[in-house]
């Protein structure tokens, strides 16, 4: 079984949308929050320290997607469950799936990469390939 974390949120009303349920793209955000969150829960460094010790400065998504079950309003606590589902060679398929009370909620898949600066243009980031003790330390 892959290794999981939970992210746990108490939803606000600046959530919400006029209808009082979550605003979809809050889901996107609590599930970028859970990504990092997952890594630390791992024990990875926060991404300034893998900069400057490594070069590494973080994981930026390629892809992101969102399956909503059911809806939710502020009051509510959600957790949000995360764990990586696919290790390739310089990308990773991280899943997230939020619940209530053990109603899902969304589900979420994001690919991400571990990313440098781009040496040759300071406004470009390059894909790495995965780190292997970071690898490790998640699976």
């Amino acid at each position: 079984m892959a290794r999981t974390n939970i992210y746990r949120y108490r939803i606000a009303f600046s959530d919400c949308d006029p209808a009082q349920i979550v605003f979809f793209a809050n889901y996107f955000k609590w599930f970028d929050t859970a990504s990092r969150e997952f890594f630390t829960a791992c024990g990875i460094p926060s991404w300034r320290d893998t900069a400057r010790e490594r070069g590494i400065i973080g994981t930026p998504l390629v892809d992101a997607q969102a399956s909503f079950k059911n809806s939710a309003t502020y009051g509510e606590d959600i957790e949000i469950e995360s764990w990586i589902e696919e290790w390739r060679g310089k990308s990773f398929v991280m899943k997230h799936v939020a619940r209530r009370d053990g109603l899902v909620l969304c589900e979420g898949r994001e690919v991400r990469v571990f990313a440098m600066q781009d040496p040759d243009n300071t406004l470009r980031i390059k894909a790495l390939p995965i780190p292997e003790d970071i690898r490790a330390a998640c699976d």
